[in-house]
């Protein structure tokens, strides 16, 4: 069945079960990449035709845009629990395909309306979440169960829930705030004064004090094992990973069957055809670019080549002696090597990673043509949310500062060594939605630097393709959002 065959099968479905009179309009906006993902997003249309009043929803939608979008959250919960409880087949595609957001409220609420397990990627934000609000607002939000059928009811009691839990959640802001007030100070002079770098205000012969302690900056470097710390130089603030025990470096070809990453190359091909004659031309405006660095030099007294016309006289005058040609060379390459490090996120999905991909097949097409070695890498994480990692720091009982929160996932796309009609099929690997999940950029950048170490060239060359900031939702909440 082909892609369209698939999208009128998906639209007669969602006509049958939610009059989605314009299903078919709808599904071919979604840029769904599974036949699977897509029947999720339909399952969704339904929900919302069936169950959902819009009138109602704005009627009691607080004003507040914190307080509206925590409304939404628990309104789609409500959506979602009701149409895993209708259909098996239904509650099998929207567990399978979560989404991308992170709010833990809307799966914590999915829990507790449905009476089935948040989706796996869902489980650590959902368990953060219970363990950070109150007995009485988790009874609360049990008690909308039995209004989740009737939205007018259930809206006004999400409302009144919402107003609660916002409540709360200024309280425990303010009293983090004062908290921090008389505990920061306190860390600092006790971290200084062991290190024997703090001295008191008032010295012992009442002279002020010129030392004050550094403020802390950012560090990376490499994993380590399970709750250690990596101790950085200087006056650096440590790195650290919860643990490194689901971290993984995999070879594209491993992630997707060969016929599904040539299919997937197929449809990558078919989304850039328009620009295949930009390609071409981009690839030779580079190749200039590169020939220009080579040195162009003439040798001379030569016993074959051009004649030089100047070096005749002389040649007579030497009865032959003087040699009168001259040829011309090239200086070679310095042996080089080039590493393209992709940003395989989920905000890279559609047209921003359609864009790496061309641009590595300009880059690795023309660097073959001048000898360069040049290795594909793409970096993203293994699960959304925290995974494995995030889960095992639950298990632990959350301990504070645990560090990295996530399971990395290194691809190895193109090896420097493997030429690029061996490994183009890789590429496909860019249209693959669900490899896309979030980014820890310090540790690829390491990663790809050591493995660049490693070569024997010359130059060593890294560029990185990337649309933002490193972002992983559980590293992030457990450390501070300033952590990565």
């Amino acid at each position: 069945m082909n892609d369209s065959s698939r999208l009128r099968a998906v639209a007669a479905c969602a006509r049958a079960l939610g009059n989605v009179a314009d299903a078919d309009a709808l599904l071919a906006q979604s840029n769904a990449a599974t036949h699977s993902g897509l029947r999720a997003f339909a399952d969704r249309v339904v929900l919302q035709r069936r169950f959902h009043d819009v009138a109602v929803h704005h009627r009691y939608r607080p004003d507040e845009t914190e307080a509206a979008d925590l409304f939404d959250a628990v309104e789609q919960a409500r959506l979602d629990a009701l149409g895993a409880q209708w259909l098996p087949g239904i509650a099998r595609n929207l567990l399978a395909h979560p989404g991308a957001d992170d709010d833990g409220v809307r799966w914590l609420a999915f829990e507790v309306l449905s009476g089935q397990a948040a989706p796996k990627e869902k489980r650590a934000l959902t368990a953060r979440v219970r363990t950070t609000l109150p007995q009485n607002l988790l009874a609360d939000l049990a008690g909308l169960r039995d209004r989740a059928r009737d939205q007018t009811r259930f809206a006004a009691a999400a409302a009144a829930w919402v107003r609660a839990a916002r409540s709360h959640v200024r309280r425990e802001a303010a009293k983090t705030a004062t908290d921090q007030t008389f505990t920061l100070p306190l860390r600092y002079i006790d971290k200084y004064q062991r290190r024997g770098r703090y001295e008191s205000p008032v010295g012992s012969a009442g002279r002020t004090a010129q030392k004050e302690p550094p403020a802390p900056t950012g560090s990376d470097d490499s994993a380590s094992p399970a709750g250690t710390v990596v101790e950085p130089t200087g006056e650096e603030i440590s790195y650290r990973v919860f643990t490194t025990a689901h971290d993984r470096v995999i070879n594209a070809a491993t992630l997707a069957s060969r016929d599904e990453l040539e299919q997937l190359r197929r449809k990558l091909d078919a989304e850039l055809s328009a620009t295949r004659t930009t390609v071409a031309r981009l690839a030779k405006k580079l190749l200039r670019v590169l020939m220009a660095r080579q040195v162009r030099e003439w040798r001379f007294d030569r016993d074959e080549g051009l004649l030089d016309a100047s070096r005749l006289a002389p040649m007579i005058a030497s009865r032959g002696i003087i040699r009168p040609f001259k040829e011309e060379t090239e200086s070679s390459f310095p042996s080089t090597v080039v590493t393209l490090l992709i940003d395989h996120s989920g905000s890279m999905r559609g047209r921003p990673m359609q864009i790496a991909a061309l641009t590595v097949e300009i880059f690795v097409r023309v660097l073959e043509r001048c000898n360069v070695k040049c290795e594909v890498l793409g970096f993203t994480t293994r699960e959304w949310d925290g995974g494995e990692p995030g889960r095992a720091w639950a298990a632990a009982g959350y301990p504070e500062n645990p560090g990295r929160l996530n399971a990395l996932e290194h691809i190895i796309i193109k090896s420097a060594d493997v030429p690029w009609r061996r490994a183009r099929a890789g590429l496909g690997l860019f249209m693959r939605d669900e490899e896309l999940k979030e980014n820890i950029d310090g540790e690829a950048l390491a990663w790809a630097h050591r493995r660049l170490l490693a070569r024997s060239e010359k130059r060593r060359i890294l560029v990185v393709v990337s649309d933002g900031m490193p972002t992983d939702e559980a590293t992030l909440a457990a450390n501070g959002y300033d952590y990565l």
